[in-house]
């Protein structure tokens, strides 16, 4: 049988679409199982990448506490006194030497204006730290506080609540008015400053130096240190009576006084008579003088019951007095027989501490002769008997 050529063509079409049909097959079945494989990819790729997660999870975790902000192991607070303004009771200056530590408040326990020097008040500090964290209390040790006392130190919240007791201090005044009372020439008078619990004279005549004389109140007679004709003045400071009052309580300026001049000379018009056994004094009423200090031309003398003028060595009235070959009474140092000796300003010798001049002490034997190169009561005296601190 004649196959035409019409019939060829179809059987050609025929199995050019069984082929097709094949090769669709073959390629829908290896995508397929190229799909499957890529699932099954993806879903160990994801059990991989959860497992990674975990054990990132578990390290982080694990070093976190390692990576924990440090502590803070000690603090160091200062409280520093102020002294600007002489009357003035002022807060402290407070400031924390520890590195990234900060004062951020400070509240009192009273308003500085109600203050007195010496008397407790309260501080409360609240500090915060950057990069560290404090620890739930610190003692005097680890809180360590300067210029003041340390009450406690407890955490509050991210920061440190520190409370701590101080002690106000002033800076005395400067008296005002120093001079002379007008119903007693030898009186020193001047006004009251606060706070102040004593004062400190230095007392001088014609520009030498008498004596130091502590006082209270506001006056403070001076007669038995001004018994010879000249020009007194004063110097006087607010202090602190005691060595407590002056821990809180730092001393004034030294404010001179008006001058004070005592032209008192006693007897100018009796005389002097010499004898064979020593030289008389004839008053002004041409009476001879005996067994009495008498004062002429502004030099006290003493004569004795013969009327007889006294030199070197006197016990009168229990106070040992030295007088120069020409009767003149002593005052100040005197070297006697290569022995110093130390007369107040009233002429009677002096034992114990002496100040004879500003910073400069001195101590004179129950004998009255200057100690030196020796310890008194602790205190170091040099060759000169200078007290050296």
């Amino acid at each position: 049988m004649t196959v035409s050529g019409e019939n060829r063509s179809k059987d050609l079409n025929l199995q050019g679409m069984r082929l097709c049909g094949e090769n669709r097959r073959n390629i829908f079945q290896q995508t397929e199982n190229t799909g499957k494989e890529h699932l099954m990819r993806q879903k160990t790729f994801g059990k991989w990448l959860a497992a990674a997660g975990i054990l990132m999870a578990m390290t982080i975790w694990m070093v976190l506490p390692a990576l924990a902000a440090p502590t803070v192991n000690s603090i160091r607070i200062t409280f520093k006194d102020k002294y600007e303004d002489p009357g003035v009771i002022e807060e402290p200056e407070i400031s924390c030497g520890s590195y990234g530590i900060e004062i951020t408040s400070v509240e009192w326990s009273k308003d500085v204006e109600k203050w007195n020097p010496g008397t407790k008040v309260t501080a409360t500090l609240i500090l915060s730290s950057s990069g560290r964290e404090f620890s739930s209390s610190y003692g005097s040790k680890s809180c360590q506080i300067s210029g003041a006392t340390l009450s406690k130190a407890v955490k509050v919240d991210d920061d440190l609540k520190v409370t701590v007791t101080y002690y106000p201090v002033v800076w005395l005044e400067t008296p005002d008015e120093a001079g002379w009372s007008a119903s007693n020439h030898m009186k020193a008078v001047w006004k009251k400053v606060d706070y102040a619990t004593g004062y400190q004279i230095r007392l001088y005549r014609d520009d030498y130096y008498l004596r130091t004389i502590d006082a209270t109140g506001t006056s403070k007679d001076l007669s038995e240190y001004m018994g010879r004709e000249g020009n007194y003045y004063y110097e006087i400071r607010a202090v602190g009576k005691t060595t407590n009052d002056a821990k809180y309580r730092k001393s004034s300026e030294y404010i001179v006084s008006s001058d004070r001049y005592l032209d008192d000379l006693g007897d100018t018009e009796g005389s002097w008579k010499n004898y064979a056994d020593g030289k008389k004094y004839v008053d002004e009423n041409g009476q001879i003088v005996t067994s009495q200090w008498y004062r002429i031309l502004g030099t006290w003398y003493y004569f004795d019951e013969n009327g007889y003028m006294v030199t070197g060595w006197r016990l009168v009235n229990n106070k040992w007095y030295y007088l120069e070959s020409d009767g003149k009474m002593v005052t100040g140092w005197k070297q006697v027989g290569g022995v110093w000796y130390y007369m107040d300003a009233d002429g009677a010798m002096a034992t114990g501490w002496r100040q004879t001049a500003p910073g400069q002490w001195y101590y004179l034997n129950a004998n009255g002769a200057m100690a030196a190169s020796t310890v008194i009561d602790g205190y170091t005296l040099d060759a000169s008997g200078l007290w050296v601190s």
